[in-house]
């Protein structure tokens, strides 16, 4: 006798029939957090269509990291997706590897030529501390270049607002002295306030009590590099003054300078040192100013958390990466830019007035 066909036997479930016990399974199984609360990697395999063979296909975990912009185990920013930019990994090492080389250089330059073995141990020192950057990269260390390119991503916009600031208060600067204000004098005032008698009948530095060092400059820079994060306490006008000011400072006493010296050599004195020194500043002011903006976003409720243990951590990264930057400035301002300039003008530096090459090469520490 004949069994009757089951006409179910064959079919198909459709889709929302939910199919058989095992996808059910993996559907719940993919949808289960851990225990910080963020997806697991299974997560991506809910959304995923099964392959024509039955199995379900599996996701890499650089999809994951790709989907959501950083890392699995980061704490993303809610209700923000990051700003697009080249990968920054290559990048980083490179100019990393070049400042630590430049350091060394420097170091072995201050000890073998100069004979300052402080000043060389500190440049080789500073060299070692960029390459533990790039040992920490090799290592998955903490302390690595990944962070501070996070934190950079984050920061960049911010950065290129500060430095906007700056070229704004060059210009301010320069209508100043155009319309017969000459911040010169002011400054050389200002200087010998702070020096007294260290500083010889001219203004220049008087003797073997006062030497423009690293340590000189690093003391003086240090201040206005931190207080441009701190400004951010003030909704961000300390950080605006701070940026204006100098660069008000720049441009009105280079303009006055150049035309004693010639604008060549103020160029030679300023860029050498200011390349790294002026970078410094604008990666904290940047900073100051993205805190400002984290702090309106929570206010306005488009941001769930002002700070996140990320952020905190990756943007101090980028601080002590920052600093390490400020302090080959340091050496490069004290011990390398009036070598340089000497080199490219024969020598030809001494200035019409005493104090003009002091002030000019002391100018952005102000």
């Amino acid at each position: 006798m004949e069994r009757e066909a089951d006409p179910n036997r064959n079919r198909v479930p459709d889709a929302d029939e939910g199919g058989d016990d095992s996808r059910g399974t993996s559907t719940s199984a993919a949808s289960t957090d851990d225990a910080d609360g963020r997806p697991t990697a299974t997560t991506a395999n809910a959304s995923t269509a099964e392959s024509d063979d039955g199995r379900t296909p599996t996701v890499d975990s650089d999809e994951i990291t790709r989907d959501t912009g950083g890392p699995a185990d980061r704490d993303p920013d809610e209700g923000e997706t990051a700003p697009s930019s080249p990968p920054l990994e290559r990048r980083s090492g490179q100019l990393t590897a070049v400042l630590a080389l430049l350091s060394v250089l420097t170091g072995v330059y201050l000890g073998a030529l100069e004979g300052a073995l402080t000043a060389a141990v500190g440049a080789v020192t500073l060299g070692v501390g960029f390459m533990a950057f790039l040992i920490g990269d090799a290592l998955d260390s903490r302390f690595s270049l990944e962070p501070v390119e996070a934190a950079w991503g984050e920061h960049r916009l911010h950065v290129g607002f500060a430095a906007g600031l700056f070229g704004m208060g060059i210009l301010l600067g320069m209508l100043l002295y155009g319309a017969g204000v000459d911040l010169m004098g002011l400054f050389a005032e200002l200087l010998e306030a702070e020096f007294g008698d260290e500083l010889g009948e001219e203004g220049m530095p008087g003797g073997a009590e006062f030497e423009l060092t690293a340590t000189f400059f690093i003391t003086q820079n240090t201040p206005p590099f931190l207080l441009a994060i701190v400004g951010a306490f003030s909704l961000g006008i300390l950080t605006f003054v701070v940026m204006v000011f100098n660069g008000v400072l720049v441009g009105n006493i280079a303009l006055g300078a150049g035309a004693e010296l010639g604008f060549g050599q103020i160029l030679a004195l300023l860029i050498p040192h200011g390349v790294f020194e002026l970078t410094a500043l604008f990666v904290t002011a940047g900073i100051g100013f993205r805190l400002v903006h984290r702090f309106g976003q929570r206010l306005l409720g488009s941001r769930e958390s002002f700070l996140t243990k990320a952020y905190v951590y990756e943007t101090t990264m980028l601080v002590v990466y920052a600093w390490f930057v400020l302090v080959l400035a340091a050496f490069v301002e004290a011990y390398l830019t009036i070598p340089i300039a000497e080199l490219l003008f024969g020598g030809g530096l001494e200035p019409p007035d005493g104090t003009t090459e002091f002030v000019v090469s002391a100018v952005v520490a102000a």
